[in-house]
């Protein structure tokens, strides 16, 4: 197709969207392919660029904050209640940031994954220095952790945890069992 064909092509659908005759996506699309690329959107690229960079920070934050629990669990020798006061304060904020951007355009449901991990490490810590790794105390710890997975799951419409409630309980039963 010859370039004046194409210029008049553009055009129109440039007014298309000013007029907004057809969704601004379609005319981004036709934009993009008429102008091989070079017309377009961008704003709408960068912005897909720069949550995917804040996903990858929040989930960079949340893998660190996991790490740290798992040096102040098993590498330190913290004082237990000053071990307890630092899990739960990453347990809070993760589940506070989990509340607070769940209506937000921000990848929530990673807030609440960490919670559910630095929780479940923070049981078995539990059960080892309050319980000496009394198998049914863990048991409890364990069927209350698939309970919150559960309620988490149904209240935030989270497959993924309700899932893994379900079957955290369905193992849990059968190793009690056999």
């Amino acid at each position: 197709m010859d370039d004046k064909r194409k210029q008049i092509i553009v055009n129109e659908i440039k007014m298309w969207k000013e007029t907004k005759m057809i969704p601004q996506e379609y005319c981004d699309f036709l934009l993009a392919i008429y102008t091989e690329g070079t017309e377009g959107n961008t704003r709408k690229q960068n912005g897909a660029g720069k949550s995917v960079k804040k996903q990858a920070a929040v989930s960079a934050f949340i893998l660190a904050l996991v790490a740290i629990a798992v040096f102040v669990i098993y590498f330190t020798e913290l004082h237990f209640i000053l071990q307890t006061g630092i899990l739960t304060a990453f347990v809070g904020c993760l589940l506070f940031l989990g509340i607070h951007y769940a209506n937000k355009e921000i990848f929530y449901p990673v807030f609440f994954v960490g919670a559910a991990l630095i929780l479940l490490l923070f049981s078995v810590f539990l059960n080892e220095k309050l319980f000496g790794n009394h198998r049914y105390t863990l048991y409890l710890l364990f069927f209350a952790n698939c309970g919150l997975w559960l309620a988490a799951g149904k209240a935030y419409k989270l497959l993924y945890f309700t899932l893994s409630g379900l079957l955290g309980l369905a193992i849990l039963l059968v190793s009690i069992v056999i």
